[in-house]
């Protein structure tokens, strides 16, 4: 993943590279920890696939960006969210958030810690 890409970005691909079904790129979004837990069943970034591809299989999920509702917690964490719309173009539930932190295990870059699929 491109070095220097900011929060909204980062959670921006990771929902992009889900609906692609691109799984190298997606985990590339994540932080460092979750990457090395990856092939770990039950990891986060396990159970995010599994249930995001779930999603797709079964909705055809669309996910856009919710901007008004962005937050930045502090200096190294945000919080954005991500409307889910079926295939039929409905509204599915109340929008998705995700936490982007910056990883000092990857040089400060911004990576997904926490989300929902």
């Amino acid at each position: 993943m491109k070095k220097g890409i900011a929060p909204s970005e980062v959670a921006k691909l990771f929902y992009k590279y889900l609906q692609q079904k691109n799984y190298e790129k997606w985990l590339l979004t994540f932080r460092k920890y979750h990457q090395d837990q990856a092939e770990r069943y039950g990891s986060s970034p396990d159970l995010y696939w599994r249930a995001g591809q779930k999603m797709q299989e079964k909705y055809g999920y669309v996910y856009k960006h919710v901007p008004e509702k962005d937050t930045q917690l502090d200096e190294s964490r945000w919080k954005f969210f991500f409307q889910r719309y079926r295939s039929d173009g409905k509204k599915s539930g109340s929008p998705a958030p995700i936490t982007i932190i910056r990883d000092e295990e990857l040089d400060g870059e911004w990576r997904v810690d926490v989300a929902t699929v």
